[in-house]
This record gives C-alpha cells, sequence and structure tokens, in this order.
C-alpha cells in the first residue's frame, strides 16, 4: 500500500479555475520544495513553467503561450519507476486541471449562450445540454477519485485520472465549435494541459 499524499484538492482546484495552467503548476512545484524536476521526472522530456526553464527546451508555441516550456533532459539519467514525488506532481497537476476544465467549461457555456440557432440560444439544444451535464458530472465524479486516491496513490490511479480529464476536456473543446480547433483560442490551454500531463504522468508498466 501506497503511502497517503496530504493534498488539498480544492486549493489546487481553485489556482486552475481562476489562475490557470501555468500558475498551477508553480504551485505544485513550489509545494513540493521545487523539486529537482531533472532527477524525478519519469521522462526525458518535463514540462516547467517558463521561468523554471534552463538548459535545452523543445520549441512548441502553443505551450510557450501558456507559459510552459518543455525540456529535454536527454543528458539525464531517468528514474527506473516513478517515484513518489512523480505520483505527488500527478496528483495534483490533476486537481489543477479539474479546475481548469471547469473554468472552460463556464466559458463554453456562455459561449453558447451568446449564440443562436434555430431561433433560440444554442444553451438550450438539447445536445449541448446533455454535453454540459456529462462534463459536470465526469467533474464531479474525478474530484471525488483524486480525494480517495489521495489515500492510496497508484501510478495506475493516477494515469487513468488524467486520461479522463483528457476525455473530459475534448467534449469542453467540442463545445465551442469551430472556434475551439483554432491554435489562438484560449481553450487551447486544454490541450496544452494534456502535453503537460504526459510529461509528468508515467504511463508505463511501472507501478
Amino acid at each position: 500500500m501506497s503511502s497517503a499524499l496530504t493534498v488539498d484538492i480544492a486549493d489546487y482546484e481553485r489556482v486552475g479555475y481562476s489562475d490557470g495552467l501555468a500558475a498551477g503548476l508553480v504551485k505544485v512545484l513550489r509545494d513540493l520544495s521545487d523539486a529537482d524536476v531533472s532527477a524525478v521526472a519519469p521522462g526525458r522530456f518535463v514540462a516547467v513553467p517558463t521561468e523554471r526553464a534552463s538548459g535545452a527546451t523543445v520549441g512548441h508555441s502553443m505551450v510557450q503561450d501558456e507559459g510552459i516550456a518543455i525540456l529535454d533532459l536527454r543528458q539525464s539519467e531517468r528514474p527506473t519507476e516513478p517515484s513518489g514525488c512523480v505520483l505527488d506532481v500527478g496528483l495534483r497537476l490533476a486537481a489543477v486541471r479539474v479546475g481548469l476544465t471547469r473554468c472552460h467549461l463556464d466559458a463554453a457555456v456562455e459561449h453558447l449562450t451568446g449564440r443562436t440557432g434555430g431561433g433560440e440560444p444554442l444553451i438550450r439544444k438539447q445536445l449541448n445540454q446533455g454535453s454540459v451535464a456529462d462534463v459536470l458530472a465526469g467533474v464531479e465524479m474525478l474530484r471525488r477519485y483524486l480525494e480517495t486516491t489521495a489515500l492510496d496513490p497508484t501510478n495506475e490511479s493516477i494515469v487513468d485520472i488524467h486520461a479522463q480529464l483528457t476525455a473530459l476536456d475534448w467534449e469542453v473543446t467540442k463545445l465551442f465549435g469551430a472556434s475551439g480547433y483554432m491554435a489562438d483560442h484560449p481553450v487551447r490551454a486544454l490541450y496544452v494541459a494534456d502535453l503537460v500531463a504526459n510529461t509528468w504522468v508515467c504511463k508505463g508498466e511501472q507501478s
């Protein structure tokens, strides 16, 4: 059984909702005593706030626009299995993503409310209402999932949480219609959040 993690899920969610992805990642790493990412990151690439970027970085305009940098750690020796620190980052980052998902869902509802189709606001369309309700239910379920995972964190559960967040984020993105696919649309933060998570969550067979 893994050691329980003392994490204020709601606090990280609030930062993700109010301040965004980069601020959430800053808080995650700061609260872990500014962990040495080159020592604990599970793979060759790792996402950090731009102000913490040092050494070789990978250019990605959408990531950079969100205040994130991707470091290339190819010359650093990688851990053979996910450490407790990586599990901790994964859990806290998931809570940030929950807040980010909620933020963009609210923006999507506002977007649909301000547009009409067939003489009524798009938010009144049954399909859109169903999609919003499904995302809200998914967010609530993942919030509970995070709380129980913190009591007995495993790599598998954290991988699963992030995968479900990515699926919810895709549903939120679709609510914006064609505009949601534009690289300069604010909802790009959800796509970047998935990229960030992929650098911190170990998806191998390790446990």
